[in-house]
This record gives structure tokens, sequence and C-alpha cells, in this order.
């Protein structure tokens, strides 16, 4: 015996090294070599469109100062991300800078607040806080700036385009770049072109020598002459000759009235490309219903006629039906639906009407015109999984843990949320896929969280003690929550797993596919604590979600099925032709529609920002309570349990 104890005592010595070893192998090193963040870094990260990234970097360097600095820096930060949609967090940023502030400052929250309003579709309130900006004394030119666009986009919205033309002029003596000159041109254009004749002809006879009359003159040559005649080049040098303070920008007067001849005109006839008669038959029947629904419902000026092309089951065809709407006379086409249709438009059609992609091409569309626009308009998943990504980091996190499915759409998810994150500064510490649809995901769980090594761990040193060790499992601990790539169904078995291993205090993220659309208190209830991005559509029960459900013809018949979102897509996209062009105009515009709020990116692709919940007692509670907005399923009462068969 004790010859035996020192070599038993060695033997323990050993395996617990082995466990510190295995232990100390799941924690990566954190490498702290990134450089601290500068005011130009974090403007060169705003300039690029890294809002999220700009934003934590003007936070950093609030926090290191004080006073009005700190003031400063914060309001960057939160506007930043106003520009990112993210909300919530700039409303809670904005609530974190107090006054007193100088006039500047002060004015500079006002604005924001305001446009915050505005994005949520509070115009009046947005109008009120851009007034209430105004009344500081001594505001700089660009402040200035930016206070007459919130205030114009408030007062379109509330039905007042004049005095929103008058703010736009207003807007000219305050700009000095070229390009935001143009811009804020073609923005007031567009704004002018929405009048009736008669309150072009009063503007002008109002004001015969001002701005506003300058302005509302060209709008009524642009109308009077063909685009690109001889005629319209004459008048159009005639009124530069007699309002030569009021000269719009020579990249202004050759692309709109030179190029263009006028701002495009609310179309005549769209074209709707969908396949009707396919294995897709009902998708493309409920985005078609949307789309004609909302234009019964709140139809575009001039009423344009819709036609509808079946482009059946060959997506090859997709570019053969495009060139056939254009030569019957479309002006706007949307669609088709599909990725493969949209991949051959995108590839072999002549784009010669502005067009919406209902999906994305991989390759950017051909061009026979520069100024003909093309937007692609998607639900793909792996945008709803870098905005996952980004709402992690604004939570706070880190280091995620990716659980995915083993196909073709698991790892295209998987690989969305690792780049959005690692761009974001996180690290992935674990990732994992599960067989879709198993019976059981103990294994892949257990992978994910460590736990499997954890076991094998206990096992040697059994056995290297030859006796046996009361033993409980642990999970890793350096994973600060997990993102869950999984529908309802595998869900419903995931979450519960992640729990029994430990992880019940793990955040989980998740995209759409978790939420059926249908409430269902019994089964949900085993995703309790997941949170999730989607559309308004399918979440929100107020204000214009409500209205809508009430005055959509078809609303009720997708009401509760896995064809609501489709429907909510194809309203949007009638909603999006005639407001597309002005918000490709930069500027933070912002439509807010029935699958979240959309924007235009710089590479013409529709950004929707959704609008998050988390499951409840086995129903979707809205998080962001600051928003104006009231559950869909806030009221909803538990269901009895279904019996198979039912």
């Amino acid at each position: 015996m004790n010859r035996s104890s020192p070599r038993r005592a060695s033997d323990v010595f050993l395996a617990f090294s082995l466990m510190g070893l295995g232990l100390a192998g799941c924690v990566p090193t954190l490498h702290s070599g990134a450089r601290p963040a500068t005011a130009a870094s974090a403007a060169r990260a705003v300039r690029h469109g890294h809002y999220i990234k700009g934003s934590q970097a003007y936070q950093h360097l609030a926090r290191g100062t004080t006073g009005a600095t700190r003031a400063r820096y914060a309001l960057r930060g939160a506007e930043a991300l106003v520009r990112a949609g993210a909300l919530r967090e700039a409303h809670h940023e904005l609530g974190g800078v107090k006054p007193p502030l100088p006039a500047r400052l002060a004015a500079r929250k006002d604005v924001l607040e305001g446009e915050i309003a505005a994005a949520l579709g509070d115009a009046r309130r947005a109008y009120r806080e851009a007034r209430k900006a105004h009344a500081y004394p001594g505001l700089p030119p660009r402040l200035l700036a930016e206070i007459d666009r919130v205030e114009a986009q408030a007062s379109l919205s509330l039905g007042h385009p004049t005095r929103a033309a008058h703010d736009m002029i207003d807007r000219e003596r305050l700009l000095v770049s070229h390009r935001r000159l143009t811009n804020n041109e073609t923005a007031l254009w567009h704004d002018l072109a929405a009048l009736p004749r008669a309150t072009l002809r009063r503007l002008y006879h109002r004001h015969p020598t001002g701005a506003v009359g300058a302005w509302a003159q060209l709008e009524r040559i642009a109308r009077r002459y063909p685009p690109r005649s001889q005629r319209l080049a004459t008048a159009v040098s005639q009124w530069q000759k007699r309002y030569p303070k009021f000269v719009p920008t020579s990249t202004f007067l050759t692309t709109i009235l030179g190029a263009k001849g006028r701002p495009r005109a609310a179309p005549r006839a769209i074209a709707l490309l969908l396949p009707l008669t396919s294995p897709f038959a009902k998708a493309a029947k409920a985005v078609e219903r949307g789309f004609v629904d909302m234009a019964r419902a709140h139809p575009l000026p001039g009423h344009p006629a819709i036609y509808v092309y079946d482009i059946g089951n060959d997506p090859s065809a997709a570019a053969r039906d495009y060139k056939r709407a254009v030569e019957r006379g479309a002006q706007f086409i949307v669609g088709p639906l599909g990725a493969d249709a949209v991949a051959n438009v995108a590839e072999k059609a002549s784009i010669t009407v502005p067009t919406l992609l209902l999906g994305l091409a991989k390759n950017g569309p051909e061009h026979d015109d520069a100024h003909v626009p093309v937007y692609q308009f998607s639900l793909a998943r792996t945008l709803e999984a870098r905005q996952a990504a980004d709402r992690a980091y604004l939570d706070g996190h880190t280091r995620a843990a990716i659980l995915y499915p083993d196909s073709r759409f698991g790892h295209r998810m998987r690989r969305a949320f690792a780049r959005r994150w690692r761009h974001l500064g996180g690290l992935v510490v674990s990732q994992t896929s599960y067989t879709p649809g198993a019976t059981t995901y103990v294994h892949p769980v257990e992978d994910l969280l460590n736990i499997t090594q954890s076991r094998a761990r206990a096992a040697r040193l059994q056995g290297i003690l030859h006796m046996p060790l009361a033993f409980t499992a642990r999970r890793r601990q350096d994973v600060g929550f997990v993102f869950l790539v999984a529908d309802a169904a595998d869900a419903r078995l995931i979450k519960p797993q992640l729990d029994y291993d430990h992880a019940d205090t793990l955040p989980v993220y998740s995209t759409s596919s978790v939420f059926t659309g249908r409430p269902d208190p019994v089964y949900d209830r085993d995703m309790d604590g997941i949170m999730f991005g989607d559309m308004p559509w399918m979440l929100v029960a107020n204000g214009r979600m409500g209205r809508l459900r009430k005055t959509l013809p078809h609303a009720h018949h997708y009401d509760e099925t896995p064809l609501a979102r489709l429907y909510a897509f194809g309203a949007d996209a009638e909603g999006l032709v005639g407001r597309i062009d002005q918000l490709s105009l930069g500027g933070g515009g912002r439509y807010n529609g029935l699958t979240g709020g959309l924007s235009v990116r710089r590479d013409d692709v529709i950004r929707r920002t959704l609008v998050w919940a988390q499951f409840q007692r086995g129903l979707p509670q809205l998080l962001d309570t600051f928003l104006p907005y009231r559950g869909l399923f806030s009221k909803q009462k538990e269901a009895p349990r279904k019996t198979p068969g039912q």
C-alpha cells in the first residue's frame, strides 16, 4: 500500500492537470491589438457605412471625457445608431445626454429625436422636434440644413408638400458640398413633381421673383415640353437668364432636365412578374394579392394599370418575359420573384425601365442606361442573420456560439452571421451543426457547449483513479450568447435541451424562422426566452399595421398562415414603387413598411429594419417597449393543447 500511494497521488495530479489543460483549451485568447478609438476613426467608420462600429467608437470616446465634449461624442454615436436603424439604442443613448447643453448640442439632440419619431411614423412629433431645434440661436449652417431636412420630410408625411418645398429651398443656401446640393435639388424636384398643376400655378403667382416661384416655374416648363427636346432646352435657358440667383447645379440640370427630361413621373403601367404556374404558385399568389390590395387601398399617383405576367416554372425564361413586358409598355417592372429568375434577369435582360427585383442578384444587373435604377428587395433570412448579429452586439455581447442545421440554408446562415459578427469585432467561440428534423438534439447541444468534453474528462479521471466520482457536467463558460438557426419545430426541441445543459441563462437570438406566424402558446412555450427579429406585420397590432389589417381586402385571408409574410412583401413592393427614387437620394429617408423600416443602401439593396420580440409563456412579446407599438399577441389567451389529429 505504501509503495502504491505515491503512484496514485501522481496519477491524481496528472488527471487534474489534464482537466486543466482541457478547460484552458476551450477559452480563446482575446487579443486587444485593436487600435484605441479616435474621433477620426469613428468618423471614418460612419462615412463608410459602418454605423454600429462608428457608434461604438463614439461611445467609447464619450466615456473618456466630460461636459460638452462628452455630450458631442454621445450625440454622434446616437446619430450613427439612427443611420443603422437601431432606434431603441439611439433612444437610450439620447436619454443619457442631459441638459444643460450648448445651443448647437441641444438642437442636435432635438433633431435626432425628430428623426427617431419620423422613423417610427410619428410625423407630428418629428415636426415639433424640428421646430424646437430651429429656435436655438447661432446654429451652424450644416445643422440648420439637417433641421430643414427633417422638417421637410415631416411636412410631406403630414400632407403639406408646399411647406416641404419651402423647407427644401431654404436648405439651398446652407449647403456647400456639390453632391449635397444636387441631392437636395433632386429631392425638391421630386416633391414639386407630386404637386397638381393648379398648386404650382399658385406658387408661381404668389412668389414670381422668389426661389419658390422660380422652382415652381421650372417644374411647369418641364411639364409643358417633351423630354430632350430643343423647345425644352430653349425654355430652360430662358428660365436661367430670368432667375440667375436660383440656377441649380450643372449636375442637376444635366441629369434631370437633360438626360431624363424631368423627374420620373408615376408610371402609367406596372408589370408584375411572378411564377404563378409553378410549385411556388401559392407564394406567388400571396405576393400578387398583397401588391394589388395595396394599390387599391392606397393608389399611386395617376392610378397606373397593373399587368401580371406569369413567368411559369422556367426561371431561365424570366429575361424573355421581362423584355416582353417592356415591349408592351411597362414603365416600371416589379419582379421576377425567385432567386434563379432574378439571376436570369440580372445577367441576361436589357434593363431599360426602373426595376424592383424581388430577390438578391449575386452579380449587378446589366444596364443599358446608367440613369435607369435597379433595386433589389428581398426577405432573405441571411439579411436577418446579420441583423441578429447587430442586435446581439448592441446588447453588449462579444462571444457567440452558433447552432445551425447541416443544410445549404444552415451553412449560408452561419456564414452570414459569422461574417457580420467578426466585422463588428466579436468572437465566434463555438459552432456546431445538427440534423434538421431529428427527434433529439442532445449531442449537437452538448458539443456546442463542450459538455461532451466535460464528460470525457470525467471518464478519463475515473479511469485513472479506478473509482466512481460524483460528477456534474459543466458547460463552457466563455459563451456570451447562442445564435440559433432553426424553424419552430426544431427550436421547440433545441431550447429545452439548452436549458437542461445549464445554458438556461444564456441569451438565445434567432430569426423569424422560429415563429410560424400563428400563436401557439402551448407548444411554443418550449421556446420561451428566444429572441427573434420579424416584420411589424407579424408582431404589431396598432398604428399603421392595425389600420391596414382593416383596409387590405385579403389581409384576413393570410392571417396566421405561413404566407402572411409574402402578402406583406407584395404590399411593400407596391409601396416602394412610388417612393423608391426619393429614398435612394440618401439623407436617412425611410418608409415604414409592413415588412420593416425600409431604406435604400448604397448598393441599391432595400434594407429592412426588423422589430424584435421574445417568446414569453409561448407567445411573442415585443421587446422595444419605448416604441409606440402594441404587440399583436399581448392579450392573446392561451389555447387548449391540441391533440394529434385535430
